[in-house]
């Protein structure tokens, strides 16, 4: 059935595609031989009906070289007139695998799986479909200099994220390029239930600077990742105190798990227990006695105010985040297993192709097989090395109480690590992509872990405090908590995508203090910008675009991975997501003005894209750092 599906809007698609194509005329030579083989032929090419071909296979072969002169607007390829489901499945089968797809490095994903997992045969027929998928992108990316003829209304809405009347008149009136659409529909920022909580991270974040003594305000932090790549300074605006680490969130599960997470730092937990709570769908047995005792511990902090700010430096629990720890705290005598893991995991995973695009370009099979059976699993590390006796089921994820759903379609851990940190510092042929993440991991908790419980005459000290609250310009009694702290930086996660620009700059000017450096990274600038994506471009532009950031990508290996655990040339991909990376370089300026018009005395410290990463969720991410004081030397603080 899924099949047939896919045919049907694969043939969708190529009629639409086709008969809106525009080719260079031209002249070739008129004979009744073949025009590869020269054997007698009484077929043409329909599209011209000019040059003769013997077979399918012919006329194939001479495509690449005769499309250049072959036809004019509104003709077509051969495609059967019959109506019979068999021909057009003959038809668009030879045309999907013919010998340029079958020749384009594409791995065999299913197959790798299946000689390492033979038995599961669900996963293998999934990648059979997965296969298939990313054999089709070849397709796509043949007609990306051509211009549709009218707007598909499905690629606005995944383009702009709405289908407004707004919209469609901001599209249809003049514009160029570098427009603002600034009556854009904000996302909420807040839902008053955590469905699709994050259970981590799913971009990576800057490396923070942290001064000695300061205070860090981090909104909306989800987890700590922003401290895995800190680091901690002493300069003439040190404090001989512990830096205070104190985040905000808006969700009740992330200030749940973090809390804990940061419980068994604390208390030395093992690093693999800490990384397994953190990022895996499947514990250990020794690892969910960890857990229960960090739980035990972060029950035992004070009560919150249920209607008010919390006391910003004090281990307080909200109501509603000691409820869900103590649901946790009560389903730690009956864990669910590995195998319902798996199922559960599965149910909330969906085949989107971009997450598999991370597989297909990794080189060595061997991180191939490892990173779909992380993707089909959720495990990390892998617990192939385990007894069945010894796994759970993870109880963060599966076992949330309040209609907290855990664990969002597609969310992978990988879209959060820095490659370039990571990738840098390891060798390909010496260790696996999955233990080069893991040995990332390991090195930065132990850091923390430091932090958290220095060594007597140890002088990098951190406290962290974490609280359930939403930051928005109606709580002012929260933002003038925070003000009072007089915070040395503050970090935003991507709260800015979720504000109207002047609604956030009064947001963070009435919390800020007076040197406060405030950081972020926008996911969603682009859908404000007419101009951030290849198909607003002229047809005529567009492929000398997509070659330009293939080469943009194919510079960056040397630097990012100097090893080779990734492919950097013909980068399985869709062509957006490659050729978005040329056109957002075009419009970049015009967004960052737009993002700081009528501010004044702003000092700007970064405003650069996130370094192209194969693992990256989308290749647009922009970093944003700045403060409101021009006195400030913000550059020691955002790089």
């Amino acid at each position: 059935m899924m099949f047939v599906l896919f045919l049907s809007f694969f043939f969708l698609f190529l009629v639409y595609y086709v008969k809106n194509r525009k080719f260079n005329k031209g002249s070739s030579r008129v004979i009744n031989v073949c025009n590869v083989c020269l054997k007698p032929s009484k077929n043409k090419c329909t599209n011209c009906n000019q040059i003769y071909y013997c077979s399918k296979k012919c006329q194939k072969k001479d495509w690449k070289e005769h499309k250049k002169v072959c036809g004019t607007v509104g003709t077509e390829l051969i495609i059967p007139t019959s109506s019979s489901p068999s021909e057009m499945r003959e038809f668009i089968s030879d045309l999907m695998f013919d010998n340029d797809m079958e020749n384009s490095n594409i791995p065999n994903i299913e197959q790798e799986y299946s000689m390492k997992y033979p038995h599961e045969k669900v996963h293998i027929q999934f990648l059979n479909s997965v296969q298939s998928s990313i054999k089709y992108l070849h397709f796509i990316e043949r007609f990306i200099d051509h211009d549709p003829s009218e707007p598909d209304p499905k690629y606005i809405m995944k383009r702009w994220n709405e289908f407004s009347d707004v919209l469609i008149k901001f599209l249809t009136t003049p514009r160029k390029i570098g427009d603002i659409f600034i009556e854009k529909k904000k996302s909420p920022y807040l839902r008053e239930k955590d469905v699709d909580a994050q259970s981590f991270n799913n971009m990576p974040k800057q490396s923070l600077t942290l001064n000695k003594g300061k205070v860090h305000i981090a909104i909306g932090f989800v987890d700590l990742d922003l401290l895995l790549r800190a680091k901690i300074i002493q300069n003439e605006n040190s404090i001989d105190q512990p830096i205070q680490f104190i985040g905000y969130e808006g969700s009740v599960y992330a200030v749940a798990k973090t809390n804990v997470i940061k419980e068994m730092i604390i208390k030395k937990a093992p690093i693999r227990s800490i990384i397994e709570v953190w990022f895996s769908s499947v514990w250990t047995i020794e690892t969910l006695k960890h857990f229960e005792k960090a739980v035990k511990s972060v029950l035992r902090f004070e009560d919150a105010p249920n209607d008010g700010p919390p006391n910003p430096t004090k281990k307080e629990l909200h109501p509603k985040v000691r409820s869900l720890i103590s649901h946790w705290n009560k389903s730690i005598k009956s864990p669910k297993s590995q195998q319902e893991a798996h199922k559960l995991w599965s149910k909330t995973f969906t085949s989107e192709d971009s997450v598999f695009f991370i597989v297909a370009n990794l080189v060595e099979p061997r991180d191939r097989v490892q990173v779909t059976r992380h993707i089909l699993t959720g495990e990390f590390p892998l617990m192939d090395d385990q007894s069945q006796k010894n796994l759970i089921a993870s109880i963060t994820m599966f076992n949330c109480n309040n209609g907290i759903s855990p664990h969002s379609s597609n969310e992978l851990m990988l879209q959060m690590m820095p490659m370039s940190t990571i990738l840098s510092k390891n060798q390909r042929k010496e260790i696996s992509f999955l233990n080069a993440i893991y040995n990332f991991l390991e090195n930065a908790i132990i850091k923390v872990c430091d932090w958290l419980s220095p060594l007597e005459g140890q002088d990098e000290k951190i406290e962290i405090y974490l609280h359930f609250q939403p930051v928005t310009n109606d709580n002012s009694a929260l933002l003038a908590s925070i003000r009072q702290l007089d915070p040395w930086m503050m970090s935003w996660n991507n709260i800015c995508d979720y504000f109207y620009v002047q609604d956030f700059h009064e947001l963070l000017r009435a919390c800020s203090g007076n040197d406060t450096v405030h950081i972020m990274t926008s996911i969603d600038w682009f859908k404000e910008i007419f101009g951030a994506h290849i198909m607003e471009y002229d047809g005529r532009v567009r492929r000398k675009m997509l070659n330009d950031a293939q080469k943009k990508i194919s510079i960056a290996e040397k630097f990012v991975d100097p090893s080779g655990y990734f492919r950097y040339t013909d980068v399985i991909s869709h062509p957006y997501n490659i050729g978005d990376i040329e056109a957002m370089m075009v419009v970049k300026e015009s967004w960052q003005s737009y993002f700081f018009m009528g501010q004044d005395l702003i000092n700007i410290g970064d405003f650069s894209f996130v370094p192209y990463a194969h693992t990256h969720k989308t290749h647009t991410l922009l970093n944003i750092c700045f403060t409101y004081n021009k006195k400030v030397n913000i550059k020691t603080y955002c790089k």
